[in-house]
C-alpha cells in the first residue's frame, strides 16, 4: 500500500491542528491560574472563573518564533463594577496580566504590594505595576500592567509593524 501525498498532507496537517490545540489548552489553563492568582493577590473577584482567548500573534525570542497569546478575563473590586484585565503569554510563560485603570481596591492593593525586580522581561511602562510573590507554582513574570498601557503599547506595536 502506497502513501499518497494528499494523505500524507492531511496526516501532518491534523497532526499540527491537535497539537496546536492541545498547547492552546495548556496556555489557557496557565493564563486562568496568573488571572485568578492576580485577582486573589489584589482582593478582587474573579468573575466567570475563566480566561478567554482574544489574540495570537508569532513573535521572535531568543531566536525562535513563538506564538503570543492574549487572553482576557472579568473582574470587580466593588462587586457593582465589572472590569476587563489581560494575561499575557509568550510560549507557555506568563508574561504580564493587567487590569483596567480606575478608581478601584485593585489600585490601593496594587500601591500596598512590594515591588519585585522584573524577570528578564521586555514587558513595562510607566503605568506598570508589580505584585509580590511567594508561591513557587506562581507562573514567571508576574508583570501587572495598566490596560491602557498595554492597549497603547500594542497599537504602537502593530503602527510600527505596518
Amino acid at each position: 500500500m502506497q502513501l499518497g501525498w494528499g494523505l500524507l498532507t492531511m496526516v501532518i496537517l491534523a497532526a499540527a491542528v491537535l497539537w496546536f490545540w492541545q498547547d492552546s489548552l495548556a496556555a489557557r489553563e496557565s493564563a486562568n491560574a496568573a488571572a485568578m492568582e492576580a485577582c486573589r493577590r489584589l482582593g478582587l473577584q474573579f468573575l466567570d472563573g475563566t480566561v478567554a482567548f482574544a489574540r495570537v500573534a508569532l513573535v521572535r525570542e531568543a531566536g525562535w518564533l513563538k506564538l503570543r497569546r492574549t487572553y482576557v478575563f472579568d473582574y470587580t473590586a466593588t462587586s457593582i463594577e465589572r472590569r476587563q484585565g489581560f494575561v499575557l503569554l509568550t510560549g507557555r510563560r506568563v508574561e504580564s496580566v493587567g487590569y483596567a485603570p480606575g478608581d478601584t481596591q485593585a489600585d490601593a492593593a496594587i500601591a500596598r504590594a512590594e515591588p519585585v525586580a522584573p524577570h528578564d522581561q521586555a514587558t513595562g511602562g510607566s503605568g506598570s505595576r508589580e505584585i509580590p510573590r511567594d508561591s513557587a507554582a506562581q507562573p514567571q513574570g508576574g508583570n501587572v500592567l495598566d490596560l491602557s498601557d498595554w492597549r497603547e503599547r500594542t497599537r504602537s506595536e502593530d503602527n510600527d509593524a505596518h
